[in-house]
């Protein structure tokens, strides 16, 4: 191992023999070493041909399901009230899709889809391998036996300083979804101030990274690049989310979040519309939260009256404007960042959450205003002035 770690730091390339070798050895590797092999990963980078055979040994370290025609997913890099999942995969499976969905917790100011989904009583996000397997649509965390390579790495990643790394994103991103059998899978690339990828040029990359590491596995992959500076749609939080899904899956939903919803479908090669139209894809959600543990009545009642089962702070705090004027910003990074630090998210892993805690917005950028209207409604527990102030100060006025 001294010898690759040396090579790879020195900028020379691993070839894939090397790199699969690593792979295979990571859980008796010490961690001191992993760490080494990630850090001159960060430093030096990865290029296509290391990147493509780090994801392959990742990927051929657990189990893969059989490929299939029609067998589609979707991911996105994640941004504030970004609830697409909820809506596309139910709405898929209505157009004839099977959809393996694999989706993670959020961390930071950014929410996770899994999180979303246990706001729902009985949810279970954690199917095994056979419940998974003749399911043709469901939304479920990673399981040990998939791409247990990833597992290891990602968590001396997070302690390492070598997150950013945009092979390592890649090969973490795509082992998983390669491990779904996907015949087309589709990337919500998200760049802007609350967004991973900071700057359009980083988010292309990492975009053309993923796609070319994809194909090469033999999956078809699309990738979209979308502004994360606003929040999408009208609600953020996680039961929030879940009832503004549930509002989508009507036809109800706010225009920038179908929009992305549909333009995803489209790139996958499928119109969900008719299937939102006449109530196929609501009832296939509310089918897919059955087969993954919820009961019937409480299914019937999540998709009639949201709020009847799903979780909510019983407080409720209001902002309003303090002047007239053209809302000319809403600061998606402030409004995720003190939502976490109110209990909707968590700034460590496995930090508890509290699902109930929420905002809806009244307003969007452009709307006009006059002093003293409704622009955001606070579901939480208890929140002090400097919150509010924050919260506040979030949308900004001209």
């Amino acid at each position: 191992m001294p010898a690759l770690l040396e090579k790879k730091r020195d900028g020379h390339p691993l070839v894939s023999e090397e790199i699969e070798w690593i792979i295979s050895q990571l859980p008796i590797l010490p961690r001191e070493q992993i760490g080494a092999f990630l850090m001159a990963c960060q430093l030096q980078g990865l290029n296509q041909d290391e990147t493509s055979s780090l994801t392959l040994a990742m990927l051929e370290s657990g189990h893969r399901f059989k490929s299939s025609p029609e067998r589609v997913d979707k991911h996105s890099t994640g941004g504030v009230g970004d609830k697409m999942s909820l809506i596309l995969a139910p709405a898929l499976r209505a157009a004839g899709a099977t959809v393996p969905m694999l989706a993670g917790r959020g961390l930071a100011h950014t929410g996770g889809t899994i999180d979303k989904l246990e706001s729902i009583p009985g949810f279970n996000t954690g199917l095994t391998l056979e419940q998974m397997r003749d399911n043709p649509c469901f939304i479920s965390r990673q399981t040990p036996e998939i791409a247990p390579a990833d597992s290891i790495l990602y968590q001396i990643r997070d302690i390492t300083g070598t997150v950013p790394c945009i092979g390592l994103i890649t090969a973490s991103i795509i082992s998983k979804k390669a491990a779904e059998g996907l015949d087309r899978l589709v990337l919500d690339v998200k760049c802007g101030r609350a967004a991973f990828m900071k700057t359009r040029a980083d988010a292309e990359e990492l975009a053309d990274s993923m796609k070319q590491t994809g194909m090469s596995l033999g999956i078809e992959v699309s990738t979209q690049i979308n502004t994360m500076d606003y929040p999408i749609g009208n609600f953020v939080g996680n039961a929030h989310e879940v009832y503004e899904s549930i509002l989508c899956l009507k036809g109800q939903g706010p225009e920038d979040t179908m929009s992305l919803v549909y333009s995803q479908a489209d790139s996958l090669g499928y119109d969900i519309r008719s299937a939102i139209e006449d109530g196929s894809a609501l009832e296939e959600f509310k089918q897919m939260c059955i087969r993954q543990g919820v009961g019937s009545e409480i299914a019937n009642s999540l998709v009639n009256d949201p709020w009847a089962v799903l979780p909510r702070a019983e407080k409720s705090v209001e902002i309003r404007a303090q002047s007239s004027g053209t809302i000319s910003d809403i600061d998606a990074l402030v409004i995720g960042q003190v939502l976490c630090e109110i209990g909707a998210g968590r700034s460590i892993p496995n930090q508890e959450i509290d699902h109930g805690i929420g905002i809806q917005l009244f307003v969007n950028v452009g709307t006009q205003i006059e002093a003293g209207e409704l622009m955001m409604r606070i579901d939480c527990n208890e929140l002090s002035d400097e919150i509010k102030t924050r919260f506040s100060n979030s949308i900004s006025i001209e």
